[in-house]
């Protein structure tokens, strides 16, 4: 009798307890949903990692154009994570005519970024492209457990984006300016991130841009202006790089480089860190943005 009073128990505990884990990471999911634009008919969408995320205002982008924007923005992803972001945009936002990628100096080194970006995506394993991707990128016993416990695939950044999606805050909280002495003494020390072009990175960016020409998507390779301290020291490096980025562009008819390094990148008052723009700066550079969108028709 005592057996069988505990097997009803423990059967409702574990009832209960998936129910509640099944309910609370859906309401989790919707928020991120709302905080990346996913699921939305939007005629623009920002993709990129947080040099994009904090230098553009997507509310801002929105009233001055009058359409919706989805900004879907991670931190630390590169340029395979992007891949698999743009092909989730594309089906869940059908609706999509222009594609703001994020590219920097960095855009094709790995080094720098993080090599456990993929967990960014547990939330979302039930799309089958993303769930290959994290089989392929996790051990076993993580993915069986992002699987079958849901509120495991969410830490604190993702509960905390969830939430700002609920609040529709997409606000950059980076305040204060760049320490220019620290920099310079990083520099001195050798202590910045290097430009490490890879092979495969190139590949796997022209393998997005031609997938989006196949949907006749207009692309804006963006770049956000990152610090000159920064780009002078990294000298023939950063400038093969951002030639490279220009020459893949007029490779395909349905792609444009804006560069606004210049003359943005003088000035050190607008930036949070040597790559990363205070709200002064992502006001400055949206301002660009929306010009440059106007000016050329895309609204």
């Amino acid at each position: 009798m005592h057996q069988k009073s505990f097997i009803l128990k423990l059967t409702a505990f574990v009832l209960v307890f998936f129910l509640l884990d099944f309910f609370i990471s859906l309401f989790l999911l919707n928020g991120l949903n709302k905080y990346y634009g996913l699921g939305e008919k939007t005629d623009i969408a920002l993709v990129g990692h947080s040099h994009l995320m904090l230098g553009i205002d997507k509310e801002s982008i929105e009233n001055e154009t009058g359409v919706k924007v989805a900004k879907y923005t991670r931190e630390g992803v590169n340029v395979i994570d992007r891949k698999i972001m743009i092909k989730q945009l594309l089906t869940s936002n059908t609706d999509i005519k222009t594609l703001i990628y994020g590219v920097d100096a960095w855009t094709f080194s790995s080094e720098g970024l993080s090599s456990n970006s993929y967990k960014l995506f547990y939330p979302f394993l039930e799309d089958s492209a993303i769930d290959d991707y994290i089989y392929n990128n996790s051990t076993t016993s993580e993915y069986l457990t992002k699987k079958i416990i849901r509120t495991t695939r969410y830490d604190e950044l993702l509960f905390s984006s969830s939430i700002r999606g609920y609040l529709h805050k997409w606000t950059n909280l980076k305040f204060g300016t760049i320490d220019l002495e620290k920099l310079k003494s990083n520099i001195a020390n050798n202590q910045y991130r290097k430009i490490e072009n890879s092979k495969y990175n190139i590949k796997i960016f022209k393998e997005t841009l031609t997938l989006l020409k196949k949907k006749n998507i207009k692309v804006i390779l963006l770049y956000v202006p990152t610090i000159d301290l920064l780009s002078n020291v990294l000298d023939l490096k950063y400038d093969m790089t951002i030639n490279l980025i220009d020459k893949i562009a007029l490779e395909y008819d349905n792609v444009e480089f804006l560069n606004l390094q210049e003359p943005w990148s003088h000035n050190h008052k607008i930036f949070y860190d040597p790559i990363h723009l205070n709200p002064k700066g992502q006001v400055t550079i949206t301002k660009e943005l929306n010009k440059y969108l106007k000016s050329h028709g895309y609204y």
